[in-house]
């Protein structure tokens, strides 16, 4: 019995301390978390996004994009961005976020992290008349500390993005 009872209490300490260490791993912040900094998004899509013959209004796929340069993603074709964007923007895609389906009238707000090294962020709305749409905008991310949000809209075959910029007390 106290064989077994000393084989039970090791094997408790064991999982005490493997618990112990991978708690202080899990709570310990590394420096890319330190190196993030929080954006608020509002995303906002009209009434009439993405028309087709089959219907005045439909949902739409937005992905997001951190990038350390912004060439490779305006000289893309939205079939290649659609098909291969990572393998397009490797070089310089610092993160990718997909948004998912953004119905028609929807009104989203979202936490965004920009990471370290994101000097533009770049928006790609998958239209379904893609040859006819704006499905590609950018924001270079310039004085990052006053941006106070991001605005995306989506209109019919349009995409567009701009900054709130905080107003300073001064300013006035």
């Amino acid at each position: 019995m106290t064989k077994h009872l000393h084989t039970l209490l090791l094997f408790v300490s064991l999982l005490l301390m493997i618990v112990t260490f991978s708690a202080c791993s899990v709570f310990s912040s590394t420096e890319e978390e330190e190196d993030l900094i929080e954006l608020k998004l509002l995303l906002k899509a009209g009434d009439n996004i993405n028309p087709s013959q089959v219907s005045k209004r439909n949902p739409v796929v937005v992905n997001l994009y951190q990038l350390k340069n912004i060439d490779a993603f305006k000289s893309s074709q939205i079939l290649d961005l659609y098909e291969k964007d990572i393998a397009i923007l490797a070089d310089d895609l610092v993160n990718k976020k997909i948004l998912g389906s953004v119905l028609p009238q929807e009104k989203r707000a979202v936490t965004l992290a920009i990471a370290q090294g994101t000097k533009y962020l770049a928006v790609f709305v998958q239209f379904s008349n893609y040859s006819q749409a704006k499905a590609k905008a950018w924001l270079e991310l310039k004085e990052i500390d006053d941006i106070e949000q991001i605005n995306i809209s989506i209109d019919s075959l349009t995409v567009n993005i701009e900054p709130v910029i905080e107003q300073s007390f001064w300013s006035w």
